[in-house]
């Protein structure tokens, strides 16, 4: 199927707006025109009332009279007829005066005396006992001619009727007028709503365009636009599910990238685990046989210096081989459920004896006021602990303190280890956690530990987190606590 065609809220309401316009324009002009016409047709028909009404019974009178032989015959009717054609009020057409058969007595043409008029006015309003009236639309040349016929009655007594006709052509004329000044007030109140409808359309318009040229610029690149000021209207509604939408547009691309990221350190330590495991295998073979013959040496009493450093050295391969295969079984955890005082004085033992070789001073400060529970791998969770005492001993001067510590913060338990050394570059603080990495001196140091120590907290949910400066570097470890959803990461 063809898609619409486009069209803007802008021109429909424009359209909706002209054609209720028009419509209430035309409604109104209809309704002042009919209104104006009934007034006048009714004012008409009062006067002409009035006039057949007030000379009803003179020309009773007069009819009485010639019937007595007190006046002459149609000489009174005559002067009646005149009187009502020279109205100055009405245009008259015609008048005349019946008897009760409908024969002509008087009429303001005298060619029309004795004629017996049969129509339906004259014959209705002869067998009637009150006026009656229409509007005659015989003539199309001429205007209509309002005719009225009053019936000439008295005590029951039939006398005739007499029938006026008024032409309406000043009545016409002044509905012509009416009418073009209707006309003119239609298109002008038209052309006004149709400029307001404009204005109003564009008003309601622009902010939606806005709005939607905002929208057209956003994508995966492009997430924090500026929105306009809020509304309070249907409008501002919408640019608050905009809003909206962009911020979990923006929540899902921060978890997407930290998804892919993930997902890359996880590719490249199961590949460098792969690569460790047969490393490990390779290197131990040899350092065997190694062993084996230090062995001998030593029983054979001659190694003097050269066996002390064939001692060195193999140890140094078994520490890399044994830190390697650590980091190469990282994929498994052995959880078990223990009170956060038990795990924390059984690692401070631990380091006290690992730091013994140091010339450093350790403090362990249990900071819980109530125990916690924890749910943990306590064998790699001390591992980590040790690893992260050991880089603080080595960065250490002979004196200085290593401060141990533990607390329980809502659903989760923090540990943290603080140093007094010189510190960690600002450039490498976002590469100290890379696989290899390392800022001690070449062989001080293999730059897998932290790496390990990272992979094992982020297998129980936690994270690790450095802070550093001349000084001070602090090494913060968080887990969460059994029963705690919330990922440490966003703590």
């Amino acid at each position: 199927m063809k898609p619409p065609r486009f069209i803007s809220i802008k021109l429909q309401f424009m359209m909706i707006a002209m054609l209720l316009v028009a419509i209430s324009s035309t409604l109104w002009g209809w309704w002042a025109w009919q209104n104006e016409r009934d007034l006048l047709y009714n004012s008409l028909e009062r006067e002409a009332e009035q006039i057949v009404t007030s000379l009803s019974t003179p020309i009773i009178n007069a009819l009485l009279y010639e019937e007595m032989g007190v006046i002459e015959e149609g000489g009174l009717l005559d002067n009646f007829i005149e009187e009502i054609m020279n109205n100055p009020g009405l245009l008259m057409t015609y008048a005349f005066v019946t008897d009760q058969s409908g024969k002509v007595l008087a009429h303001n043409h005298y060619d029309e005396y004795g004629k017996i008029y049969t129509d339906p006015l004259t014959t209705a309003a002869l067998a009637g006992i009150s006026h009656l009236s229409r509007l005659n639309k015989t003539d199309t040349s001429a205007a209509p001619v309002f005719e009225i016929a009053m019936p000439l009655r008295i005590h029951g007594k039939k006398w005739g009727l007499l029938q006026v006709g008024i032409s309406t052509a000043a009545m016409q004329e002044e509905l012509r007028m009416l009418t073009r000044r209707i006309i003119l007030t239609s298109s002008t109140f038209f052309m006004l709503g149709m400029l307001a409808s404009y204005l109003i359309g564009r008003s309601m318009a622009k902010p939606l365009q806005r709005l939607s040229a905002i929208m057209s610029s956003v994508s995966t690149e492009n997430l924090a636009v500026e929105l306009p000021p809020g509304r309070p209207d249907e409008i501002g509604q919408l640019q608050d599910s905009f809003r909206e939408m962009l911020e979990r547009l923006q929540h899902s691309e921060a978890e997407r990238e930290r998804a892919v990221a993930h997902l890359i350190q996880s590719e490249k330590l199961a590949s460098i685990g792969k690569i460790v495991a047969g490393v490990a295998h390779e290197i131990n073979n040899p350092l065997g046989a190694i062993n084996t013959c230090i062995y001998n040496i030593e029983q054979q009493g001659n190694g003097g210096r050269n066996l002390e450093i064939i001692k060195q050295g193999t140890e140094r391969i078994r520490r890399i081989v044994s830190q390697l295969n650590d980091f190469s079984r990282a994929g498994s955890l052995d959880l078990q459920s223990m009170e956060s005082d038990r795990f924390f004085t059984e690692s401070a033992e631990f380091a006290k004896i690992a730091l013994s070789r140091y010339a450093v001073r350790l403090v362990a400060q249990d900071n819980c006021c109530i125990p916690c529970q924890l749910s943990l791998d306590k064998g790699k969770m001390q591992q980590v602990i040790l690893n992260l005492l050991l880089n603080a001993a080595d960065a250490s001067q002979a004196g200085d303190t290593v401060v141990f510590s533990g607390r329980c913060e809502g659903m989760f338990y923090h540990l943290q280890v603080t140093d007094n050394g010189c510190g960690i570059p600002e450039t490498d603080i976002s590469r100290i956690f890379d696989i290899f990495y390392t800022t001690k001196q070449a062989g001080a140091g293999t730059g897998i530990g932290l790496a390990i120590c990272k992979n094992i907290v982020e297998m129980h949910g936690g994270s690790i987190q450095v802070t550093s400066r001349p000084g001070e570097t602090v090494f913060t470890v968080v887990i969460p606590r059994p029963g705690s959803e919330v990922c440490c990461a966003d703590a």
